[in-house]
């Protein structure tokens, strides 16, 4: 019972962690050859900051590969070595059924890595909710290159093929409508990213207190446990944005609630601050 447990945690984290790479990740630009055409026609006309010795540079514009702007590999390392973690610890359980003698001993040991991997990754939807990376920006940089395009017309009605001032506003009115949407849409797939890292959080706590309470309990008692723990999956939606925000300080609260699991929060925390690269001394085992 204990190892499912174990393995739908590392599940949750797998299922997050996946999430959280995607939204530190720009989309696609929208595509539309004329209009990204007209968008590196304008960069290459306007932006001074551009190297015309640099043939790179130049290339990089033309063919778009400036677009792609993944996050720091630096970055990604951190997020497959906290995968990795998980992987580690649900490494443990595998043959628990097996043991007999030394159980609960062993047991006990899962709890080191299962409280920091708990505070790290509602630390991470904390980051990701204070700090929220833009993944729709190249829809909002065709909507704007859209509205300077109107702008233009709309100031010099002596260009050729002028619009009406009526036309232009009721397209700068639709393109508002097209900004809002992206918006809309990105604000959802961090809410959900970060429901799926709270929801992991929540199950990393639980399973904390399990183990601490694994010796005294019956097998009945711990099954009626684990089948709580894996079934408040139900409970974590990333519809809406405001319940996620009240989920987040209410797991925080909780979480410093408890006397030991306040320490891995501690010291993880100044240790993202001092930006050290050691491991936390209370996450070794």
């Amino acid at each position: 019972m204990l190892r499912l447990t174990a393995e739908s945690f590392r599940n949750q984290a797998i299922d997050a962690i996946t999430s959280v790479k995607k939204i530190y990740q720009l989309n696609d630009l929208p595509i539309d050859t004329k209009i990204s055409r007209d968008f590196v026609i304008d960069q290459l006309l306007t932006d001074r900051r551009i190297n015309y010795g640099d043939p790179l540079e130049i290339d990089k514009i033309i063919t778009g590969e400036n677009q792609s702007n993944n996050q720091p590999s630096d970055f990604d390392q951190e997020l497959d070595a906290l995968q990795a973690e998980y992987e580690t610890a649900v490494e443990i359980f595998n043959n628990l059924e097996n043991i007999d003698y030394g159980s609960a001993r062993i047991v006990a040991q899962t709890a080191t890595p299962a409280r920091c991997l708990t505070v790290k990754t509602l630390l991470l939807a904390k980051q990701i909710q204070e700090k929220p990376p833009k993944p729709n920006n190249p829809q909002r940089v065709i909507i704007a290159l859209k509205l300077q395009q109107l702008r233009r017309q709309y100031n010099n009605p002596n260009i050729s093929s002028p619009l009406p001032p009526a036309e232009i506003k009721r397209q700068v009115a639709e393109q508002i409508d097209e900004w809002l949407k992206v918006n809309a849409a990105e604000k959802q797939i961090l809410n959900e990213s970060i429901t799926k890292l709270l929801l992991v959080a929540d199950t990393g706590k639980k399973l904390s207190q399990l183990i601490d309470e694994y010796p005294n309990l019956s097998f009945e008692a711990i099954a009626t446990r684990v089948t709580k723990i894996i079934g408040v999956a139900a409970n974590f939606t990333g519809k809406d944005y405001s319940s996620t925000l009240g989920k987040i300080s209410s797991l925080e609260y909780a979480i410093n609630q408890d006397k030991t699991l306040r320490l891995f929060m501690r010291e993880i925390s100044l240790k993202k601050r001092n930006s050290q690269s050691t491991e936390s001394q209370l996450c070794q085992i």
